[in-house]
């Protein structure tokens, strides 16, 4: 029985020490810069109408990956971690592709045109795209 104990024991530290060193590598891994990543070029609209029809179909092809989506801002403003959102038009009068800056860009304004990169997160009614850097912006 004492035997079995010690096992058990050491089987929990070595689960522990995996488990910290996971954490550690996961912490210090440096974050993912779309700057110089190739993306997948589309429009807002098609971005969205593509998940709003198929969004399994549309994770495939999107989620994680750069994506470098152009559109007409319909609403540009700031979150709680203060960085700067921007809502793409759609075809959809109420939902649009979501488009959260890594850093502050310069001024945008409703009604512009602009291309933005970014990682496509996933569908939550609005298209959601992370981590992006503005491209252009007419």
């Amino acid at each position: 029985m004492n035997k079995t104990k010690k096992i058990i024991v050491r089987l929990v530290a070595l689960g522990a020490v995996a488990a910290i060193g996971y954490g550690m590598y996961i912490y210090n891994k440096p974050a993912r810069d779309v700057k110089d990543e190739k993306a997948i070029q589309v429009t807002a609209g098609d971005l969205f109408e593509t998940y709003n029809k198929n969004e399994n179909e549309a994770n495939t092809k999107y989620l994680n990956k750069a994506i470098e989506v152009t559109g007409v801002v319909a609403d540009a403003k700031e979150n709680q971690a203060g960085q700067t959102v921007v809502i793409l038009q759609t075809s959809d009068p109420v939902f649009g592709v979501n488009c959260t800056f890594k850093e502050k860009p310069r001024t945008i304004e409703k009604g512009n045109t602009i291309t933005f990169k970014g990682i496509c997160t996933g569908f939550l009614s609005d298209v959601i795209i992370n981590e992006g850097i503005l491209i252009e912006k007419k």
